[in-house]
């Protein structure tokens, strides 16, 4: 009996100093490589928030309210910040272009956010990850 559980320990100890080795070797992930990982991927991306854009439509008689917020690469945050009143701009052009149509429905809705994140992207290349609307009102 005694022979058997020095046996199995014996397995154990040499299986677990067999896999540190291979991991040393070809760099298996540890648990705290995938939370480095992971940490990093989280943080590598900020929202920002241009604020509220309230301007008439291309059809007479309706305006658009919305809260514009863009996901953007954290480590070059500064090019959205020191262009803003730039960005602004360019979003308060293409709101006013679009008509009540253009924009009704989730497809409207999507095509708003791609076309944002496009003229973003003249403007500050590799930044801008994604677009959002936290308040979005048509009238």
């Amino acid at each position: 009996m005694r022979r058997v559980l020095l046996v199995v320990l014996a397995l154990v100890v040499t299986a677990g100093v067999g896999y540190a080795a291979a991991s040393r070797v070809w760099g298996f992930p540890t648990l705290g490589d995938r939370q480095e990982a992971s940490a990093a991927s989280e943080m590598r991306f900020a929202l920002l928030s241009l604020g509220q854009f309230l301007t008439n439509l291309a059809d007479s008689g309706r305006y658009i309210r919305v809260t514009v917020d863009l996901e953007i690469d954290a480590q070059r945050a500064e090019l959205v910040t020191d262009r803003t009143s730039e960005l602004k701009t360019d979003v308060y052009a293409l709101l006013r272009s679009k008509t009540y149509a253009d924009l009704s429905g989730e497809e409207g809705l999507r095509e708003l956010q791609k076309e944002i994140r496009d003229r973003m992207e003249l403007k500050c290349p590799h930044v801008v990850k994604n677009v959002f609307f936290s308040e979005f009102v048509i009238q």
